[in-house]
């Protein structure tokens, strides 16, 4: 992604009249999209039209995939629509990349009107798209409407992945439904996929600060008993429920056990 440096190979060559190609431009386009150059991905692009050199839909994807780094929807929707203009059609990437735009900006309606265009256009939709989609609905507090998409994954032969369950658990804690939450815990462990740190420690405290206390303490023991590395937060939400509840010998219990593990400052 080094672009100052392609930017200099691309200047001498011109310097010494040589024509760039499409890979080329193609490969600074692709190192201004990894940094979230929009302006200068633009730049290179129309540059690349001005040469006279085609632009493929490996070359409207990148300028795409540059403007979902930077949760700019409306661009990108913009990009997809000058392409399908100048006649290059839209693979499964590029939808992807227009669906990821409207999770990182919380549209979760423009996000499932891409997904619908993109089974229109024949193209199967993979984990990723689909994760893309019960993103913009997590970060929209959609959780109800997330929980719809990964039934639909699943009904169209797509499993879910721990990502997609972290997702939904995420989405059900920010609704305030920690049951929820631990029901796509539990379903994320039927299905062979391993929680990580961050499911844990969302159930837990989502259950310890709704005054759920032996369900946020059966979940920090099998946190524990599974050799996950929960935070601090999981240990003082606990023992804060403790207190709450007048449990105060289970509180110095599990304050002994953050001190056990390194935790206690």
């Amino acid at each position: 992604g080094d672009v100052p440096r392609l930017e200099r190979v691309m200047d001498l060559m011109h310097s010494q009249g040589l024509e760039a190609n499409n890979s080329m431009y193609n490969a600074l386009i692709s190192a201004c999209a990894k940094r979230a150059d929009i302006i200068r991905a633009e730049k290179w692009f129309n540059s690349m039209i001005k040469a006279g050199v085609q632009a493929d839909v490996v070359s409207y994807s990148t300028l795409i995939h540059a403007c979902a780094k930077s949760s700019d929807l409306a661009r990108a929707e913009e990009w997809l629509e000058r392409m399908r203009k100048d006649g290059v059609e839209a693979n499964s990437v590029t939808y992807n990349s227009v669906i990821n735009a409207c999770a990182r900006a919380g549209f979760p309606d423009r996000a499932e009107a891409w997904l619908e265009r993109m089974d229109r256009a024949g193209l199967k939709a993979g984990v990723l798209t689909y994760n893309s989609v019960i993103n913009s609905c997590a970060k929209a507090g959609t959780a109800a409407r997330a929980e719809q998409w990964i039934e639909r994954m699943r009904e169209r032969g797509v499993k879910p992945d721990a990502v997609s369950y972290s997702t939904l658990i995420h989405a059900c804690l920010k609704s305030h439904d920690p049951l929820r939450s631990e029901h796509w815990l539990i379903e994320m462990q039927n299905d062979g996929e391993e929680p990580s740190v961050f499911c844990y420690d969302s159930v837990i405290q989502g259950c310890a600060h709704a005054g759920c206390l032996p369900k946020a303490e059966r979940w920090l023991d099998s946190a524990l008993a599974a050799g996950i590395e929960v935070n601090s937060n999981s240990f003082s939400s606990v023992i804060t429920a403790c207190i709450r509840s007048g449990e105060l010998e289970k509180a110095e219990r599990w304050l002994q056990g953050m001190t056990d593990h390194g935790l206690a400052t």
